[in-house]
């Protein structure tokens, strides 16, 4: 019985896009234009365990807009 084996297939990390983003940010970046409800949702992810070497922050920045920064 003989398996196929491929090579260099990336792995699929993150389900949310938001996620994804998060992951790529360098300290000092940021994302900008978020919704409350957007960063309200999201925000549990900055806990887990692939981000906890990580320190994120919010805040709002115009009346329906927040930013996301990566401190660290």
């Amino acid at each position: 019985m003989g398996f196929k084996i491929e090579k260099d297939v990336p792995v699929r990390r993150f389900t949310s896009p938001f996620c994804a983003a998060l992951d790529q940010l360098e300290v000092g970046d940021s994302m900008p234009d978020l919704t409350k409800k957007e960063v309200y949702k999201y925000r549990v992810n900055f806990y887990t365990k692939h981000f906890k070497d990580r320190k994120f922050t919010f805040r709002k920045e115009e009346e329906n807009s927040y930013r996301v920064w990566r401190l660290s």
